[in-house]
């Protein structure tokens, strides 16, 4: 936590590259592209 406090993007949301990533690619939070790509499935072994 402490490393983080200093840092300049703290806040995923606020980051510009996560911003145009979703802008040119996965469309809007929790939407079918970036639910398929960046979601994890668990499945029973």
């Amino acid at each position: 936590y402490q490393e983080d406090a200093g840092m300049a993007m703290r806040k995923s949301h606020e980051n510009p590259y996560i911003k145009e990533l979703y802008n040119e690619f996965l469309g809007e939070a929790g939407g079918p592209m970036s639910h398929e790509l960046l979601h994890t499935h668990y499945h029973p072994r």
